[in-house]
Formats: structure tokens, C-alpha cells, sequence
């Protein structure tokens, strides 16, 4: 393939690395991520590494900004010392597009920009470049700004390497290229006329033949793909394939979200059976974690298939049946302040609208059950749009759903192996009953255990710093030291160790 470089007037600044006695390595198609736009991981033996991400055209284009593949430059970037980034890109037909180097949060200050001009060929784009001023380890991204793209773009592996560019050494780099890992974005029907978006990520560099795979769940709401980055990259890195996708009717799902224990129950069998039929999977070393919602319906997919290797709950809320949604409300109106003599009036009246509608009671002693609970939140303190939204949540199938869930006597079906993590500051799930009742829903199960991690929110995450009077938690989805590393590890174990029962 040609190396085409990109003609700048500008200093485009990409990673910085002291020179070392191993050569660069490419940063692998895995590592792209897509702001505000449609992508598609796929196979292209054409490209260094057999991967690709297509990103979509816009429908409409706008601002060039409005649609971008991004990547996170992992080094320091050091003032005055010159490197070189090469991508690999083409286009569905020849547009010109900019590429850049900008901060990664807001206000997301650009430091450098440059115009590239794709084709139909793959080809190799290479910018050498001086930064003007120090920038932190991980505070750069390397950006190309596809909203005003005309033509589907597709982006192949990048080589950040220090100095200017040496074509020797991008050839031996791009030649040898072996990625972490290998994405394929795929389809999986569920219910009929649903299809799930989903995606699958294979280890690249350390597995040989079919591998065990852990399928990740979410929390409740519309949740895509993504929502663990940290831990895929862990679980790659030890052999283990890794499996997300859209909610249905989310994202690039089909069918109508509704979002109820039992729907989520379903899709998520659909996957495990999907994963099943992958030649290049383990059909019976097939995990799966979730997380809050996702933590209650793994164990209860793994309560139903005696063949699910291993069960991560995080943060999933257990309790009796009709106890969920209670547990779960006095918590969260604690957390907020409401009092407790308040807050029992608030839970008492949702338990008799509940139970009303659970029972089919006549329309009339549910509307009055309703006003009921209307007048609880209202003398609570709740403001007339708090307490309309309140009403509105009680009344959605969701809520119906967990009150119907005997998730103490779920837990105790599993056979599997299970991990359940806790968090010391969740406000979301009240921790401690959880923990209690999953430890004796588990008294049978040999390999269970249930930890607390202290100073954690729900995501498992580290405190920051406080706005407007409220604690901000940093990171992604088990960020906290050493949760993602105990998690994958109790994880590979439980794969690479696994006998059928």
C-alpha cells in the first residue's frame, strides 16, 4: 500500500514517547470510539490487523465536529518534541475531511488540525508534528471530524511513534501488527421481530483456538454498548472474549424498550445461545456480569441454564419477592434526605398501589390507591412535577416487574459459581440487606462470595470532588483500585478452571 502524507501548515501533536528499545506498536481498531454517529466493526483483510470501523455518513450533514471517531492518546505529549501519527483510512467515495488533536473533556480546546483527503483505497496518512506546549498523559485525543462526510468513512489501526516519519519501520510496525483484540459488530434475534445490536470482542495476541466469553449487561435505562471498557480490556488481556449490546429499542436494536425485569431476562438467553454457535467461543465457559438491573438478571439466566460457567452480580439488589421495589424506594428517599417516618408513609402507599394493581382490583380502588400515594409524596415534601413524575414511575411495567421478583429465591436456583460486589456508599441499592440476603440465598452454593468495596458509589467508582453540594464520583464502571483487576481475575479462574456440573 501507498504511504500517503498529509501536506500541514500546522503542528499537529500526537503521542510523545521517550525512544525505547522495542519498536511502536500500533494502537488496534478496538481502541476507536464514535461520538454522536452510526459505526460498524468489521473484518477487512485488505487493512494491517484484518479490522475495521465503517462510520456512517450523516444523514444531513452539519458541523464537522458533530460526528467523530475519536482515539485516547495514552502518553504525555512533551512541548517541542517532534512525533508522528499514521492511520490507516479510506472513504466509500473521495471526500476531504480534518483531522485533530484536542483536549478530552470540555471544552475540548483544539491543539492542532489538519485536512486529509480519503479514497476508495486504503492507504496510510502519516503527520509529523512539534507540540507548542506539555500536555498530561491521557488529556489528548486523536480525532478525525467526520460531520460533514458525504461518503461512508472506514478507519484502520494507528502507529504513534516518536520523530518523523521512518517508512521502514511503519512497514515492519504495520507487517508484524497483531491486534489485542479483534471486534466484529453482529446481529442476534430475540423475540420475534426483535434484533439485537450487539458486539463481540475477541482476544487478539494471547488466545489460540475457542475461548471463554463473558457476556455484559448493563443497569436499567436505555444502556448501549460501552458501558465497561475497563473491564473488556482486562478480560482481553487474560484470553477471555467479551460480548455487549443495545438494549432492544436502543440504539441500533430493534423492538419497543420497555425495560422490565423479564424482558431483559429474555434477550440476554437470547445472547448466551447466540454466543453458543461462535466457532471461535467455548460454548460451555460462557459467563455473565451485570450491573444493578444487569447484576439482578444474570443470576436469574443463571438460575435457569445449569451450563452458565460463572455469575458476577454487581450491585444487584436481592430480596423477597414484594420486597424489591420497597427496599430499593426507602433507600433512595434516605439517601435524600426524606425522613424516615415520611418516607415509610411514601413506601406504605406504593406497597397498596402495588398490590391493587398486582391483584386486579376494580379501577376504582386503584385510582384511589393512586391519590393515595400522590398525597404520601406530596406531604413529604415533593414538589407537584416530583410527585407526577413519581406517579408516572410507579405506574410503569418496570416497577410491576421487580415487585413480582423473588430475587432471594433466584440467587439460591444458581449453581454457578458467584461473585456479588457491593459498594459502602451506593445510593441506589441499599448495600447492607442486599448483602445480607445474598449471603443466605448462597449458604448452599460452594464458591460464592459477597464483598462490600468501601468508598465506592454504584458504579464502583472513587469520590471526586463536590458541586453544588453533591459528591462527584471519578472514572468509568469499576474504576476504583484494584475492583476490575479482582473481578477478571476471580473471572479467569472460574473460565480457565471450569468443569461441567
Amino acid at each position: 500500500m501507498a504511504l500517503g502524507l498529509v501536506r500541514t501548515a500546522l503542528a499537529l501533536a500526537f503521542i510523545v514517547a521517550p525512544a525505547a528499545a522495542q519498536p511502536p506498536q500500533p494502537a488496534d481498531v478496538g481502541t476507536w470510539s464514535v461520538f454522536d454517529g452510526t459505526s460498524t466493526y468489521t473484518r477487512d483483510e485488505r487493512v494491517a490487523g484484518h479490522g475495521a470501523l465503517t462510520v456512517k455518513a450523516p444523514a444531513t450533514p452539519g458541523e464537522e465536529w458533530a460526528v467523530a471517531a475519536t482515539m485516547l492518546i495514552p502518553g504525555a505529549l512533551s512541548r517541542g518534541q517532534p512525533f508522528t501519527a499514521v492511520f490507516w483510512a479510506r472513504a466509500a467515495r473521495p471526500i476531504t475531511t480534518s483531522v485533530t488533536l484536542q483536549a478530552a473533556a470540555a471544552p475540548y480546546a483544539i491543539v492542532a488540525t489538519s485536512a486529509v483527503d480519503l479514497t476508495p483505497q486504503w492507504h496510510q496518512y502519516a503527520v509529523t508534528a512539534t507540540p507548542r506546549q506539555d500536555l498530561a498523559a491521557g488529556s489528548q485525543n486523536f480525532v478525525v471530524r467526520l460531520g460533514k462526510a458525504t461518503a461512508d468513512v472506514t478507519l484502520g489501526p494507528v502507529l504513534f511513534a516518536p520523530g518523523a516519519v521512518d517508512p521502514s519501520q511503519v512497514r515492519t510496525a504495520f507487517a508484524h501488527f497483531r491486534p489485542a483484540q479483534n471486534v466484529e459488530d453482529v446481529h442476534v434475534p430475540t423475540d420475534p421481530g426483535v434484533v439485537l445490536a450487539g458486539r463481540l470482542r475477541l482476544p487478539g495476541r494471547h488466545a489460540r483456538g475457542p475461548v471463554p466469553v463473558v457476556l455484559l449487561i448493563a443497569g436499567s435505562g436505555r444502556s448501549g454498548r460501552g458501558v465497561f471498557p475497563l473491564l473488556e480490556q482486562r478480560l482481553l488481556a487474560a484470553g477471555i472474549a467479551t460480548f455487549d449490546y443495545d438494549k432492544r429499542g436502543v440504539g441500533e436494536s430493534t423492538g419497543t424498550y420497555e425495560d422490565t425485569i423479564e424482558q431483559v431476562e429474555r434477550d440476554a438467553t437470547a445472547v448466551v445461545a447466540y454466543l453458543r454457535t461462535r466457532p471461535e467461543l467455548l460454548p460451555h465457559r460462557v459467563a455473565i456480569l451485570g450491573l444493578s438491573q444487569g447484576g439482578v438478571v444474570s443470576p436469574a439466566v443463571g438460575a435457569a441454564d445449569p451450563d452458565i460457567a460463572a455469575v458476577v452480580m454487581l450491585a444487584g439488589i436481592v430480596a423477597p419477592r414484594q420486597a424489591l421495589v420497597f427496599d430499593q424506594m426507602e433507600h433512595q428517599l434516605l439517601v435524600a434526605g426524606i425522613g424516615k417516618q415520611a418516607a415509610g408513609r411514601m413506601v406504605a402507599a406504593t406497597r397498596a398501589l402495588l398490590e391493587a394493581k398486582d391483584s386486579n382490583q376494580p379501577t376504582a380502588t386503584v385510582a384511589a390507591a393512586r391519590q393515595a400515594l400522590a398525597d404520601a409524596l406530596a406531604a413529604g415534601g415533593l414538589s407537584p412535577d416530583d410527585v407526577k413524575a413519581g406517579l408516572a414511575n410507579i405506574d410503569s411495567p418496570v416497577v410491576l416487574s421487580g415487585y413480582r421478583q423473588d430475587l432471594v429465591g433466584t440467587l439460591a436456583k444458581v449453581r454457578a459459581p458467584v461473585l456479588a460486589l457491593y459498594a459502602e456508599k451506593d445510593d441506589l441499592v441499599p448495600t447492607a440487606s442486599s448483602m445480607a440476603a445474598a449471603r443466605a440465598a448462597l449458604r448452599a452454593n460452594p464458591d460464592a462470595t459477597v464483598i462490600e468495596i468501601p468508598h465506592t458509589n454504584h458504579g464502583f467508582q472513587l469520590p471526586g470532588g463536590v458541586k453544588d453540594g453533591k459528591q462527584e464520583w471519578t472514572g468509568g464502571v469499576a474504576s476504583a483500585p484494584g475492583v476490575a483487576d479482582m473481578i477478571c481475575r476471580w473471572i479467569e479462574v472460574r473460565l480457565y478452571n471450569h468443569k461441567r456440573r
